[in-house]
C-alpha cells in the first residue's frame, strides 16, 4: 500500500512542477505582453498629444513675440511726439497724459509713463505715482546712455518680472528725459492659470521668467523639472527600460507624467514650454489595455481548463496504475513469503544431505579403514604371541620391545577412530582457532590412507619448511582437504599413471593446490553448485564441492578450479593468513 502512494506521489510529482512551471510562464508572458503593448500604445497615443502641445506652444510663443515687436515701436514713437517733448521744456504735463492714455489703450500696454531729465516721473498713462524717482532704475540709466530703444527687466516686490522698453526724449542733442513703455505679459499668466495648462517661459540662461505657476519664477527650469520627481532606483530602471522600448521621453512635475514641447519664442533666446497632460492618453490606454487583458485572461482560462482536464485523466490514469501496483504489491508478497518458507526448507535439507554425504563417505571408507584395523590387530597378536615366549625363556627385556610395539600399534588404531569420529560429526561451532595447515594436509592424507593404499597413485606434497597458520576450524580444514583429494583420486581411476601434487604456498593469502592429471573440467562453473556431479549414479550426491566451497566462503576466503595447461584439473584453495601466528613463530 505505502509503495502504491510512493509511486502515485513520484508520478504526479512532475506533473505539478510542469503546471507551476507553465502557470509561471505564462504569469510572466502576461506581463511582458501587456507591459510591451502599453508601451507601444502609449507611443502610438501620445504622438498626436504632441503634435497639438507643439502646436499650441508655438501659439503661446508667437502671443509672446507679438506682444513684444508691438510694444517695441511705441518708444521710438513717444520719443518724437512734439506734444511730450514741449511738456518736458514748458513743464506743463496734461496733454502729455492724455497722449499717454491714448497710446496705452490703442496698444493695451500695461503702462506708459514719462520722466524728466532728473528721473522723476512727469506723466503717467495710469496711476504711476507722479514725482517718484526712478533715476537709479535700469531702464532710465540705460535709455539715457543709448541712441536707441533699449529693454529691461525689473523684479517687483511681489516676486514678478516687469518688462521695460525705454528711450530718451531729447531736443538737438540735448536730455529732456526718458519714455517708458511697460509691457503687460501677466494677462498672459492670469490667461494660462484660467486655462489649467503649464507654461514656462526662460531666458537664454534657463531661468523662468514668466509661468503659470507663481513657485516657478526665479528658478532655473531644469532645476525644477528635476527637483519635482524624486524617484526610486526601482522606478528609474522601468523609465530607462520603458525609453529602450521606445516610449515617450516623459517630464514630471511633482510625480506626474507631462509631455513636454518647447519653442524658440523669436525674441532674445527666450523659449516657450508646454506642458500637455497625457491623460487622455492614458485613458485610450487603459481602454485597450483592458481589452487585452480580457484577451489573456480567456485564454489563460481556457488554458486552464484543458490543463484540468488533463490533470484529471493523468489522475484517473496514476490510480488505475496505483491499483495495478498495489494489487502486484500483494502478489508479490505472497511469492516473497513462498520463496522464503522455500529457502528455509532447501536450508534445512541442505544441511540434512550435508550430512548425509559425510555420512555416506564414512560408509565408503568403513571398509578400507576396518582392513587398516585388521592389520594392527593380527600384528599385536603375533607381538603378544612372542611376547608370552619370551617371558616363558625368561627374556624380559625382548618381551618389554614386543609390547612397546604393541603399544604403537594401540595409538595408532586411536588415531584412526578419532579421525572416523571428528568427521562423522556435524560441527556447529563457529569458534576459530590458528591451524597449520601443514598439518591438516598431514592428517588428511593419514585419514586417506587406507584408500591410497588400495591404489597404485604417485603423490607428490610440497610443503613449506615454516609454519603455515590460518585461523580455523581444524575439522573444517580437513574436510576440505579431503574433498579435494577424493575428487583427485577419482578423476584418475582410469589412468595408468596416476598422479596427485599437492602445493602449499604462504604469501599475502595462503594458497593450497591440489592438482591431478585426469581429464580435466568440462564446466568449471557449476562445479560448486549443489547436487552438479559427473560420476556414474551411486558413486556421489555432488555436494562435497559446494560444501567445501562454502567453508572456505566462512573462513573468508574461496576455493577455485579450473583445468591445467597440461591436462587435468586443478583445485586451489585461497585463505587468509594469520598474521599474529606467523609472527610469533617466526
Amino acid at each position: 500500500m505505502n509503495q502504491g502512494s510512493r509511486g502515485e506521489s513520484k508520478a504526479a510529482y512532475p506533473g505539478r512542477i510542469w503546471m507551476r512551471a507553465g502557470l509561471m510562464i505564462s504569469v510572466l508572458v502576461m506581463g511582458l505582453v501587456i507591459w510591451v503593448s502599453q508601451i507601444y500604445l502609449t507611443r502610438s497615443f501620445s504622438v498626436p498629444q504632441e503634435t497639438d502641445a507643439t502646436l499650441r506652444a508655438t501659439l503661446y510663443a508667437g502671443s509672446i513675440q507679438s506682444a513684444m515687436q508691438r510694444h517695441s515701436v511705441v518708444p521710438l514713437l513717444l520719443a518724437r511726439d512734439p506734444i511730450l517733448q514741449v511738456a518736458l521744456r514748458s513743464d506743463e504735463f496734461g496733454e502729455a497724459e492724455a497722449r499717454l492714455r491714448d497710446f496705452r489703450e490703442e496698444i493695451g500696454a500695461g503702462s506708459i509713463f514719462l520722466l524728466d531729465a532728473t528721473g522723476r516721473i512727469v506723466a503717467a498713462s495710469d496711476r504711476q505715482p507722479l514725482e517718484q524717482y526712478d533715476g537709479d532704475k535700469a531702464y532710465f540709466t540705460l535709455a539715457a546712455a543709448d541712441t536707441g530703444t533699449i529693454f529691461s527687466i525689473i523684479e517687483n516686490d511681489d516676486g514678478a518680472y516687469s518688462f521695460h522698453y525705454a528711450r530718451k526724449v531729447e531736443d538737438e542733442g540735448r536730455l529732456l528725459g526718458v519714455i517708458v513703455v511697460t509691457v503687460d505679459l501677466g494677462a498672459l499668466e492670469e490667461g494660462w492659470r484660467r486655462s489649467r495648462v503649464r507654461v514656462a517661459v526662460t531666458n537664454s540662461e534657463g531661468n523662468v521668467l514668466l509661468a503659470s505657476e507663481p513657485d516657478w519664477r526665479k528658478n532655473a527650469l531644469e532645476n525644477l523639472l528635476a527637483s519635482a520627481s524624486h524617484p526610486s532606483r526601482l522606478t528609474q530602471a522601468l523609465r530607462e527600460a520603458r525609453a529602450s522600448f521606445g516610449a515617450p521621453d516623459y517630464v514630471y512635475i511633482t510625480g506626474t507624467p507631462y509631455i513636454g514641447a518647447e519653442v524658440p519664442v523669436g525674441f532674445r533666446n527666450w523659449r516657450l514650454t508646454y506642458f500637455a497632460g497625457i491623460e487622455g492618453v492614458r485613458a485610450r490606454v487603459n481602454s485597450v489595455l483592458a481589452l487585452i487583458i480580457m484577451v489573456l485572461a480567456l485564454l489563460l482560462a481556457l488554458a486552464f481548463y484543458l490543463l484540468s482536464r488533463r490533470a484529471r485523466a493523468e489522475n484517473l490514469r496514476v490510480k488505475r496504475e496505483s491499483d495495478d501496483l498495489r494489487m502486484l504489491n500483494r502478489r508479490l508478497s505472497a511469492e516473497i513469503a513462498a520463496r522464503q518458507r522455500v529457502e528455509r526448507n532447501l536450508k534445512d535439507a541442505e544441511q540434512s544431505l550435508e550430512q548425509a554425504s559425510k555420512l555416506a563417505a564414512l560408509g565408503q571408507m568403513s571398509a578400507a579403514v576396518s582392513h587398516e584395523l585388521n592389520q594392527p590387530l593380527a600384528a599385536m597378536k603375533t607381538y603378544l604371541a612372542g611376547a608370552r615366549l619370551l617371558l616363558t625363556r625368561k627374556r624380559a627385556d625382548e618381551a618389554l620391545t614386543s609390547f612397546q610395539r604393541i603399544d604403537d600399534l594401540i595409538e595408532r588404531m586411536g588415531g584412526i577412530t578419532r579421525q572416523l569420529k571428528s568427521y562423522a560429526r556435524k560441527s556447529d561451532s563457529d569458534d576459530l582457532e590458528p591451524v597449520d595447515l601443514r598439518a591438516s594436509v598431514r592428517a588428511a592424507l593419514a585419514m586417506m590412507a587406507p584408500q591410497l593404499g588400495k591404489m597404485s597413485v604417485n603423490i607428490t606434497t610440497t610443503l613449506p619448511s615454516e609454519p603455515v597458520m590460518v585461523r580455523a576450524d581444524p575439522l573444517r580444514i580437513e574436510q576440505i582437504i579431503v574433498n579435494l583429494l577424493r575428487n583427485a583420486l577419482d578423476a584418475v581411476k582410469g589412468r595408468d599413471d596416476k598422479r596427485v601434487k599437492v602445493f602449499l604456498v604462504q604469501g599475502e593469502m595462503i594458497l593450497l593446490s591440489v592438482e591431478d592429471n585426469g581429464d580435466g573440467l568440462k564446466d568449471p562453473g557449476k562445479l560448486f553448485e549443489p547436487f552438479y556431479t559427473t560420476k556414474k549414479p551411486g558413486e556421489g550426491l555432488g555436494l562435497g564441492l559446494a560444501i567445501s566451497a562454502g567453508f572456505a566462503n566462512e573462513l573468508g576466503g574461496r576455493l577455485v578450479a579450473r583445468n591445467a595447461p597440461d591436462g587435468g584439473a586443478v583445485f586451489e584453495l585461497l585463505l587468509p593468513r594469520d598474521r599474529a601466528q606467523n609472527q610469533a613463530a617466526e
